[in-house]
């Protein structure tokens, strides 16, 4: 997210769902498994990080915890929905620091400078095309399951990725397993 913030021209709180989804989906899609182990449910607008957005969303605001208060901070916009002429609530994340790059594997480092060139310039409402494209995991999970389903990461596993999808999923067990004992 640090990266993001500072890579991005609209780092917004939908745009970071966005391109951290991207992030993951693009490793699965060369690997077979994930960056960040986020859970991601396909709402309306797309792909969201469930235990990430229950973590920094309070009802309308946006409230992050102290790990992430050391790295980034976010400002609250108001603009009004141009289709509904509401007025509603942006938030807008800002790095405090550099990304540290050293902890991604050269080819996640590639996969972020990806993400980041194509969504540089870009808002979180254009970024929901993309995710909405019928070959994409949103949309073939709100095709298979519906709106609000966890997107299944063994959905990106093919024949071209490296793992097939028992591996993967025997993978991402473990790692998960090895991430709950290290935080107690």
């Amino acid at each position: 997210m640090v990266y993001f913030a500072s890579a991005l021209k609209n780092p917004t709180k939908m745009m970071m769902y966005k391109v951290l989804a991207e992030f993951d989906f693009r490793h699965i899609e060369q690997t077979g498994l994930p960056v960040t182990n986020l859970e991601y449910e396909a709402w309306e607008m797309g792909p969201v990080p469930r235990e990430l957005h229950n973590e920094i969303t309070k009802g309308k605001e946006l409230v992050l915890p102290d790990d992430f208060q050391k790295s980034l901070y976010a400002d609250k916009e108001e603009f009004i929905d141009k289709v509904t002429g509401e007025t509603k609530s942006k938030f807008i994340f800002h790095n405090k620091r550099k990304a540290d790059l050293s902890v991604f594997s050269p080819r996640q480092v590639k996969i972020l400078e990806q993400i980041a060139e194509i969504y540089k310039y870009t808002t979180a409402t254009n970024a929901s095309k993309a995710s909405h494209e019928y070959d994409k995991p949103w949309a073939r999970t709100v095709k298979k399951k519906g709106e609000g389903a966890i997107i299944d990461y063994t959905d990106q596993i093919t024949d071209k990725t490296p793992l097939n999808k028992e591996e993967a999923e025997e993978w991402r067990r473990e790692s998960l397993a090895f991430k709950k004992n290290m935080n107690g």
